[in-house]
């Protein structure tokens, strides 16, 4: 039997929005590096060519695909509204940097 793999929703993981306030949150980020930093504590650096490699890959591969490989590994990209939450295409990249080995998760203590 395989294993079960635990769920999370990244829309759990949105940035509450500020009464006034638009797109930019906190310390003047973007809405989906807020959402990264909540779900990863990090966000990808694209200078990295090889991150670059894998946000290309990430862009051309076909966005139901995309989608699917989040929910099979974990994450659930999908918001209320039944659209990709903002930043699914990077929540995929840092998923995808994670099983390479580029990028290490540092458990909490």
């Amino acid at each position: 039997m395989p294993e079960k793999i635990k769920i999370i929703r990244a829309a759990d993981y949105m940035p509450e929005p500020k009464s006034g306030s638009g797109i930019e949150q906190d310390f003047g980020l973007p809405m989906s590096e807020q959402l990264l930093l909540n779900l990863f504590g990090d966000t990808p650096d694209y200078s990295n060519p090889k991150l670059e490699e894998i946000w290309q890959e990430v862009i051309d591969a076909d966005d139901t695909d995309t989608i699917n490989y989040c929910l099979a590994q974990g994450v659930d990209v999908i918001g209320d509204n039944s659209e990709p939450v903002t930043g699914w295409r990077d929540i995929t990249v840092m998923l995808k940097a994670i099983e390479r080995g580029l990028i290490k998760l540092e458990g909490k203590t």
